[in-house]
Formats: C-alpha cells, sequence, structure tokens
C-alpha cells in the first residue's frame, strides 16, 4: 500500500476574519445558523475550486465586460497517434461484438466481462490517464467524439467511461494526489484492474452535500469511516471509489471539516463493508449500488489534498464532467430522431424490402414518420412533427457544441462554471423534449413493452425468460427513464438552474462589491464608498451593454459574413443580460440569493443565456456556410433573440424548425447524411408492411 507522505497544499480563498463577516452578512439577511453554515460552506468550496483553474471564465467575461468571441471555440478534434489507436480499436471491437450480439450479459445485466477485459487490452480506461502512467495521455477536448460513438454503441459504456475519468478517481487523482498516489492508482487504472467511481450521494444529501454524514475519524496512520453512500455508479467489488466525506480529528471547523479520500472497494462484504446492488431503469448495464462502511480503516495516506477540501475538490471534478453529460444527450437526441426517420429494413445488408413511394415534398427515409399515417398523410408532413424534429436538431447540434466547449475549457484549465452549466442544463432538457415529442409522434406503439429488454430481465432474476421469435424493441418508450436521469445526473437542472448557475454568475460581483457593502454595515458604518464604486460599475456595464459595439471578434477562424453577424449579435446579447443581473442584485442586494430564482431557469436570465450560448457557439463551430447549417444557425439566433424578449417562440421561429424537420426527413439532405443515417436502429413494430412477423 501507499507510504506516508504529506500532501500537496491547496490555497484558501478567503481569511478566517472574512469569513466571519460573510457570516454576520448572511445572519442580517435573516438566515438561520444552520443556511449559514450550508451557504458559507458552499460558497467557500465554490471560491477555493477556482484555485485548481487558471485564466478568467469567458461567460463571466461576456456578461459584464468585453467578450472575446474565440474563447467560445469548441476546437477541432486532433488526438495524438496513440489516442486515435486506442478509440479506433476499442470502437471497432465494441462495434464487432455488438453485431455479433455477445456485447451484454443479460443474466446479469452487465456487460460481459470478456468486453471489459478486452477494452482494457485495448487501452480504453487508460485513454484520459498520462503517457508516464501507463495510459494514452488524451486530452479532455479529444474525447467528444469518443463519448458520441460509444452512446450509439451503447449508451451505458459512455456512462461508465465518465465515471471511471471525469467524476471518478482519474480527474480528481490527477488534480490533488501526491506523486506516489498517482503512481500507485493511475497504472492500476490504465490497465483496467481497477474500474473506478465516485461516492458523494448520501440519503438524502444530493443536492446540499454541506450536509454530508459519511464520517473520517483520523486515528493514528488510519481514517476509520463510518456512513452510507446510495446511490453510486459503477462502484463495483474490487473497484477503487471516491468518497467525499466529513472529516474528525483535524481541528476544522464546522461545515469546512470535509474530505476526499481514495477507497479500494472490498473484493466482497465484510464485517466493516456491506454492499448491495440498485434495481434502477436507467444504467440498467451498469452496477449501480449502495453501500455501508462500519469502523472500516482506511490509510490516512490516501486522503487527497488537504484537510477541509474535500467538498472544493469535488466541485472542481464535477466541473470537467459536465461537458461529458452534455456530448452524451446531444447524442441521444439523434439517436431519438433516427429511431423515428430511418427505416431498419433498409440498413440490413442484402436487404430486399421495395425503396417507400413517396409524393414530392413527404419524408422519403421511409421510418415511421415516412410510413405512418395520418388523415391521408405520411405524418411526417404535418407542420407540428417537422417544429419538433427541426427544434430537436438544432438543439442536438448546438448541445453538442456545448458540451465540446466544457471538454476544451477545462482542458486548457479553465474553469467556467456557469458554461458547464449550460452544457448540461441545455443539452439534457433537449434531450427530454425530444423524447417527450418522440413518445408523442410514436403513439400506442410507445407504449408497447420492449419484449427483448423484458426477457432479458426476466432472466437476470431467476425466472422464465423465453423470449418470442420475434421480440418487439422498442428504444423510445422503455427508456424514458434513460432519458429523463440526463436532468438528474451530476445534479438536478433547476438545482444547476436556480442556485448553482445565479451563484456562479454573480460570485465575482458579490465578492467585490456586495461583500465590502455588507462587512462596512457590519462594522456600523455608512458604507457610501463601496456603494459609490458599485453603483459606478453599475452604470459603466449599462453603457456598454447599449454601444454598439458586437464584441471582440479577433482570432475566429472563418469569420464570414453571416457568422460575424451571428457572433455579434450573441455577444450583445450576454451584455444586456449581464446588465440585468446588475440590476436585479442592486435591487434585492442582502436578500439577492432568496430571489436568485429570478436569474435561474423557465424564463429566467439563465434559461435566456443558455440560448444565447447556444446560438454563439454553434455559429462559431461553423468553418463555412453551408445552406443547411446556416438555417439552424439563424434559427438559434431568432430563438435567442425571442428569449431576451420573454417570448418562446414566433410564427417566423415555427417555420425555421419546421424548414429544419423537412430536411432531416429528407435522406438527401446533407443534415440527414451528417447526424442520422449510419445510426443503427432496431426493427419496427406495428410496420404494417412486415406485421406478419409479430401475429
Amino acid at each position: 500500500m501507499l507510504k506516508d507522505t504529506e500532501t500537496d497544499s491547496v490555497p484558501t480563498s478567503r481569511n478566517s476574519s472574512s469569513d466571519d463577516a460573510m457570516a454576520l452578512i448572511l445572519q442580517q439577511a435573516g438566515k438561520s445558523a444552520d443556511e449559514v453554515a450550508a451557504l458559507s460552506t458552499l460558497d467557500d468550496a465554490d471560491r477555493t475550486a477556482e484555485f485548481q483553474f487558471s485564466g478568467e471564465a469567458p461567460t463571466i467575461a461576456s456578461l459584464f465586460g468585453t467578450g472575446k468571441a474565440r474563447e467560445f471555440e469548441a476546437g477541432k478534434f486532433a488526438p495524438s497517434p496513440a489516442v486515435a489507436q486506442a478509440m479506433g480499436a476499442s470502437l471497432d471491437f465494441l462495434m464487432q461484438r455488438k453485431k455479433e450480439g455477445t456485447l451484454l450479459d443479460n443474466k446479469r445485466m452487465l456487460f460481459r466481462e470478456d468486453i471489459i477485459t478486452g477494452l482494457a487490452a485495448r487501452g480504453f480506461f487508460g485513454l484520459a490517464i498520462p503517457l508516464e502512467y501507463g495510459g494514452s495521455g488524451a486530452k479532455l477536448g479529444d474525447l467528444g467524439p469518443l463519448l458520441r460513438a460509444l452512446t450509439f454503441v451503447h449508451p451505458d459504456l459512455a456512462v461508465m467511461f465518465e465515471v471511471h475519468n471525469f467524476l471518478g478517481p482519474v480527474t480528481p487523482i490527477l488534480d490533488f494526489g501526491t506523486t506516489e498516489q498517482k503512481e500507485y492508482f493511475l497504472p492500476k487504472m490504465a490497465r483496467g484492474e481497477l474500474l473506478g467511481s465516485f461516492a458523494l450521494t448520501e440519503p438524502g444529501v444530493g443536492a446540499d452535500p454541506s450536509k454530508l454524514s459519511m464520517t473520517a475519524r483520523l486515528e493514528g496512520d488510519n481514517y476509520i469511516v463510518n456512513g452510507v453512500k446510495w446511490p453510486i455508479t459503477n462502484v463495483i467489488y474490487g473497484g477503487v471509489c471516491i468518497l467525499v466525506v466529513k472529516l474528525e480529528g483535524h481541528d476544522t471547523k464546522p461545515g469546512r471539516d470535509s474530505g476526499m479520500i481514495v477507497f479500494e472497494v472490498p473484493k466482497s462484504d465484510n464485517e466493516n463493508f456491506r454492499m448491495k446492488r440498485n434495481d434502477l431503469t436507467a444504467f440498467d448495464y451498469l452496477w449501480n449500488a449502495r453501500f455501508r462502511l462500519m469502523n472500516f480503516p482506511v490509510p490516512s495516506n490516501c486522503l487527497l489534498g488537504p484537510p477541509g477540501k474535500g467538498l472544493a475538490q469535488a466541485f472542481s471534478s464535477l466541473a470537467k464532467g459536465r461537458g461529458g453529460i452534455g456530448v452524451n444527450s446531444a447524442a441521444k437526441t439523434f439517436n431519438l430522431l433516427a429511431h423515428l426517420i430511418l427505416d431498419p429494413e433498409a440498413q440490413k445488408e442484402n436487404s430486399q424490402s421495395a425503396a417507400t413511394e413517396t409524393k414530392p415534398g413527404e419524408p422519403n427515409a421511409g421510418g415511421w414518420t415516412s410510413f405512418r399515417s395520418t388523415f391521408g398523410k405520411p405524418i411526417g408532413s404535418s407542420p407540428r412533427i417537422q417544429t419538433w424534429i427541426g427544434r430537436a436538431t438544432a438543439h442536438g447540434l448546438a448541445g453538442r457544441v456545448l458540451g465540446d466547449l466544457c471538454f476544451r475549457l477545462a482542458a486548457n484549465g479553465v474553469r467556467d462554471e456557469t458554461q458547464g452549466m449550460i452544457a448540461k442544463v441545455y443539452a439534457t432538457k433537449t434531450l427530454l423534449q425530444t423524447a417527450i415529442n418522440c413518445y408523442q409522434i410514436q403513439g400506442g406503439r410507445a407504449v408497447h413493452t420492449d419484449e427483448s429488454r423484458k426477457y432479458s430481465r426476466l432472466g437476470a432474476h431467476g425466472l422464465p425468460d423465453t423470449m418470442p421469435e420475434n421480440p418487439i424493441e422498442n428504444y423510445i418508450g422503455e427508456n424514458m427513464h434513460e432519458f429523463t436521469i440526463a436532468t438528474v445526473y451530476e445534479g438536478p437542472n433547476p438545482v444547476l438552474s436556480d442556485v448553482g448557475a445565479p451563484n456562479a454568475m454573480t460570485r465575482s460581483i458579490r465578492s467585490r462589491f456586495l461583500e465590502p457593502i455588507g462587512i462596512a454595515e457590519v462594522s456600523g458604518k455608512t458604507g457610501w464608498i463601496e456603494k459609490a464604486k458599485f453603483g459606478w460599475f453599475i452604470a459603466a456595464t449599462s453603457i456598454g451593454s447599449v454601444l454598439p459595439s458586437r464584441g471582440d471578434l479577433s482570432g475566429v477562424d472563418n469569420l464570414f459574413m453571416l457568422k460575424r453577424k451571428y457572433v455579434g449579435r450573441a455577444l450583445r446579447r450576454n451584455r444586456t443580460l449581464g446588465r440585468r443581473i446588475l440590476l436585479i442584485i442592486a435591487k434585492y442586494q442582502k436578500s439577492f440569493m432568496d430571489q436568485s430564482f429570478l436569474l435561474g431557469d423557465e424564463g429566467g436570465l439563465f434559461d435566456q443565456l443558455c440560448h444565447s450560448l447556444a446560438s454563439l457557439c454553434f455559429a462559431l463551430s461553423m468553418d463555412e456556410p453551408k445552406p443547411e447549417y446556416l438555417k439552424v444557425a439563424a434559427a438559434l439566433d431568432l430563438e435567442a433573440e425571442l428569449r431576451l424578449k420573454g417570448r418562446e417562440s414566433s410564427p417566423e421561429l415555427q417555420l425555421a424548425w419546421a424548414e429544419i424537420g423537412r430536411l432531416m426527413m429528407d435522406k438527401n439532405s446533407q443534415l440527414h447524411k451528417d447526424l442520422i443515417a449510419d445510426i443503427k436502429i432496431a426493427d419496427i413494430p406495428l410496420d404494417p408492411r412486415f406485421i406478419d412477423r409479430f401475429i
């Protein structure tokens, strides 16, 4: 095991006197002692996490200053030869096994053991681990396309990869581990000997991690750990798990006593450890479990970073993982659209199925939207269906770029917490809305049991599992939990939108202006000098937001005319939102956080910012003015402008979505070819052409 060694120090963001002043300010605002402790803990963790990164957050700069457009470019996929080889070999292996039907162990509801060992042999688990520790040294920016591909093979593969690398041990150990910790754990993880997980959530503790109850009491050379973690994805017997705990024995203040411990999971239950697998309706081919530690000794040199900084380190890792959720959700969005639009018969080798006859202007891809008839026409001819599909296409493309940008920023050591939340919230809301619309488009078909999945589950529980000769598969209806969980996983969307994002967007303003005002008032002073400084900042920012400048577009590649237009408009929108944020802060001041939902979701400023940044980042991703992609850019820009005015839609926007939807259902269009043509889908039950298979 590891030898004793001192952990690397992490700078703190404030001294104890300002901590006390912050507590007094919160008390003046009418907060209870428990609320003061919780808010102070989370705020301190957020600020401390910022020291793990460098550079100014581009989103914050675009709200309150002159945003640089090039900071919102997601960059290009450019892996090293070693990374490309490991990715390619892993995907070839997985696709071949999926084709053979040997990817899943349906008795155990897990990936087959030889899939894990096969991936390990091809370097899959070491992709994000540096070369000196036996990995391939992939940059975060290289991993977005891999996550998309894994989602299409099986979405649980993408989750496994995310948990192992971003939330799980790889990122925290790289960021906060000692040299000896890295040398001990990372090579084993690169070889696939230790699969990783991340344990923050506890019963009753999810959105407010300041209430952690798992404790780690320092006794000699060990921490004695007690408590429960539930539910935790990918925590397996014999793996490695990051525990975020409440430390005891370090003389730290209550609320600032968190720690992060690397925990080697036992290979079986024992008197100090119990684990039970959860029976989930999502991630059902992953090991998700609840476990209890009872006076479990963990060597003290397994503490990551200094005492008291566990939550800050957890927030740092979460910020890097949100891009993966965005990329994964965007891929699922296109998978949903493929199951509506594509014809599985046309994808089969040597298919003898007749081509679907269509009239001009009708969908011609041969799938559900083509042959499902409503009032004498294919259902895809309905303008409402076209708008749903067009909106999902545009939002899916923007969500994908936002996720890639999140990776790029993290890879460059920039912590843009607001942008990370936008990437996650925007893409997962898109996925959920698309799933609901696809469910409605499929109608009665959507509620049919996925018999393939049903009988696999029966077999996993030891019950009779006689599979029908032609089992009906139902990707959309049976997977609603998979689509919904994205809005909860790694922070529920309402918490991120209404609490996390307003906190992140305003933290620098509160630190520069509101805290000095509050400290002056607590000290019995008027604070007029501090208030004057804040007033001047509001005035200067407000003036800047109405000037005709379109922001800093220097360094942007391929800046053709329409790209310049959409990028410039987005930067101006952000300045407008920055002015509105300041006015809300000025109005509410001490009670601001109680009104933070005004900056949140459902038409709030964060919601408006999501659409503005989606438009900005997608426009920047275009290398040339391709007509079909320009239609997407125009629709995203129009939607962002409407949101800024408090409107969700307009006839013009509906027509724009409908045109994009028609293109997606046209097998000859570029959008169709680029986004869904190669996605493999299952047989379509209730297809009148092949009804004999099912009756």
